[in-house]
């Protein structure tokens, strides 16, 4: 009878066991949770995560999330705890704006050296506190203003990228832009982050751009797994799986060893504490080292692992420098050849832009009769050429380097998101720029590159377009450098369309990747350039 008794418990026992997880993570998700009111994606979204998953896996988030949001409304359920908003009131300004906190995807994703870096911070604070210690020299007045800026752009359009398309045109030869567009990127933002002389020159050093492109590009089939399975991946590691291949960690290792090691004779330059010609002064290293050391005096370290802190701060200054690079050359890198591939696409264009350019004093002409006759025009007045600026606009939205969705976590206690109340907190809620800048409300044709947009549009059109405009993020975690990106686009582009045409020779898929950053799936844009 005790032998009977106890198996009756144990029966009882494990239906009580699978009818209260079946309420934990089927019933209660699906029918009682404040989120089970919103659209989802697919029906298993209320209880799994295996559908948004296998859209990131496969690439195809987010043109399907543009999709949904067009067939079911401004919100949707992803997952057990997601959401998807594109909204401005909503999306943009609630979340972004309001200071959500973010989870660890940037963590997973961003962290170099055993150490986060200031954009993969989770809490405001702290990356406020980093921020401020380089807004500065990242700001639009700083950019256009500094010494360094002039000093390095003048050598590397004159010296570097222009003698590129003047062969082109001598030759009758085409380029292959979109590497070369990734080379200039890196080399122009590095200039300014360390000088001329400490920083990359992989327009001309083609061996070495290509070994960094690879390491740097073959590891993103991986990212999925590194990004949203890390537990997993950890965890089949120690029995001997690796589903990420080693190679993937020497890659990763070797560039960081190379971003260190110019950190590092960074270092050493200012050690000296020689004056430094502009042209070869480390600006933004130079800013975190010094803010670094004023706001935590007597410490070396702060929260990296790493014993290893030759000098103060290594790690933590290292790891903002590669984020910021890798990111630069990226961004910048797959904006531009988009850029040349709608001029190229449109000849009456390129003339009105020529006519634009030609009106700066002195405009950016190539080549000079003597090379030492280089005077660049006055960086505000490029700034402020319309033409110039709608292309790179329309460019940022249709073409948007950033697509993916960038999520935050809900506060507490809860709150209320596009009508649907009492959302628990930590819920990770994201919006999309590839959904944002695509909403035929705001931007009329929305596939279509229309720079003209920016031009034609009355005072009310364009502050509504701006507000949904999100190439660069939004509230106090817009990327930081969007003012030296701008400005390095602009001065290409004026560059070239001020002495040449150009025109499409070959091209791969021109169809943006569908990732969290992407560039054209073809991975090939080749051009044929000609001197005016």
């Amino acid at each position: 009878m005790a032998i009977v008794h106890l198996t009756s418990l144990s029966v009882v026992a494990g239906a009580a066991l699978i009818l209260g997880f079946l309420y934990k993570f089927v019933i209660y998700p699906t029918f009682l949770s404040p989120l089970s009111k919103i659209p989802t994606g697919h029906w298993s979204a209320h209880f799994l995560p295996f559908w948004i998953l296998h859209l990131r896996r496969t690439n195809q988030e987010n043109v399907t999330i543009l999709r949904l949001h067009e067939e079911k409304g401004p919100i949707l359920r992803l997952g057990p705890n997601e959401l998807s908003v594109n909204d401005y009131a909503e999306g943009l300004k609630k979340i972004y704006l309001g200071g959500w906190i973010k989870n660890d995807f940037y963590a997973h994703r961003f962290t170099n050296y055993e150490t986060t870096p200031m954009f993969a911070m989770v809490h405001g604070k702290e990356h406020s506190e980093r921020k401020r210690m380089l807004s500065h020299v990242y700001s639009k007045t700083q950019v256009l203003s500094s010494a360094t800026t002039r000093a390095t752009t003048e050598a590397i359009l004159y010296e570097r990228l222009l003698p590129i398309f003047q062969n082109s045109s001598d030759t009758d030869s085409p380029v292959e832009v979109l590497e070369l567009n990734y080379a200039y990127a890196m080399d122009a933002f590095m200039a300014f982050q360390f000088g001329l002389s400490l920083a990359s020159n992989f327009i001309q050093d083609v061996q070495k751009r290509k070994w960094y492109l690879n390491d740097f590009f073959s590891r993103r089939p991986y990212l999925f797994y590194i990004t949203e399975t890390p537990k997993l991946l950890s965890r089949l590691a120690k029995v001997g799986v690796h589903i990420v291949p080693q190679w993937v960690d020497a890659a990763t290792d070797a560039l960081e060893s190379w971003n260190l090691d110019i950190c590092d004779r960074a270092e050493q330059l200012l050690a000296q504490g020689r004056e430094i010609p502009a042209i070869d002064y480390p600006v933004i290293y130079a800013q975190e080292r010094a803010a670094m050391r004023k706001s935590y005096p007597g410490t070396t370290r702060l929260n990296t692992p790493r014993p290893d802190q030759f000098y103060p701060f290594r790690y933590e200054i290292a790891s903002d420098m590669y984020d910021h690079n890798a990111a630069a050359h990226e961004t910048s890198g797959d904006t531009l050849t988009y850029v040349y591939y709608e001029m190229s696409r449109n000849p009456v264009l390129q003339k009105r832009l020529r006519d634009e350019l030609l009106t700066l004093d002195p405009p950016v002409a190539f080549p000079l009769a003597d090379p030492g006759d280089i005077t660049l025009p006055d960086f505000k007045a490029v700034e402020g050429l319309p033409l110039l600026d709608a292309i790179l606009m329309e460019t940022l939205r249709l073409w948007v380097a950033v697509p993916g969705g960038q999520p935050r976590l809900s506060p507490y206690p809860s709150c209320s998101i596009a009508g649907y109340d009492n959302i628990p907190p930590n819920t990770k809620v994201q919006c999309y720029a590839y959904a944002l800048h695509r909403n035929p409300k705001v931007y009329e044709e929305p596939e279509e590159w229309r720079p003209e947009r920016w031009l034609d549009a009355s005072a009310e059109k364009l502050t509504e377009m701006r507000r949904w405009f999100w190439a660069f993020g939004s509230g106090g975690r817009m990327c930081i450098g969007n003012n030296i990106a701008m400005h390095s686009m602009k001065m290409a582009i004026a560059g070239i369309y001020t002495n040449f045409t150009s025109e499409i020779y070959e091209h791969g898929d021109m169809t943006l990747v569908d990732g969290f950053t992407a560039g054209p799936k073809g991975n090939r844009l080749n051009l044929k350039f000609h001197h005016v």
